[in-house]
């Protein structure tokens, strides 16, 4: 079961890895991580209220975020990002009404 949490929580890191995400430790104690002020037992993967999705490992505790930051934004758009929603969402500059594809 540990070993399967291992390979789990390494698989998780490669992949944001790939994909160029941000990451961050978060306070690790003996028993458990702590995040936001919230305590989480080792093993346990949560989201953050940040967009972090979250890793209390036996050793070290990591958040790393799920989403990309668009890399080609027209000139005429910008991209804002909806926390609720954890991803960004590219409005036309002159209308933010209108989404730009």
């Amino acid at each position: 079961m540990a070993q399967r949490a291992l390979v789990y929580a390494v698989l998780f890191l490669l992949a944001f890895d790939l994909c160029d995400a941000d990451c961050k430790f978060v306070m690790k104690t003996d028993s458990d991580c702590i995040d936001n002020g919230m305590s989480y037992v080792i093993g346990l993967m949560w989201k953050s209220e940040d967009c972090y999705t979250c890793y209390c490992g036996k050793v070290t505790a990591i958040c790393c975020t799920e989403y990309v930051t668009p890399p080609d934004v027209p000139y005429d758009c910008e991209a804002v990002f909806d926390k609720k929603l954890c991803r960004y969402k590219i409005y036309n500059k002159d209308n933010p009404d209108i989404l730009c594809d």
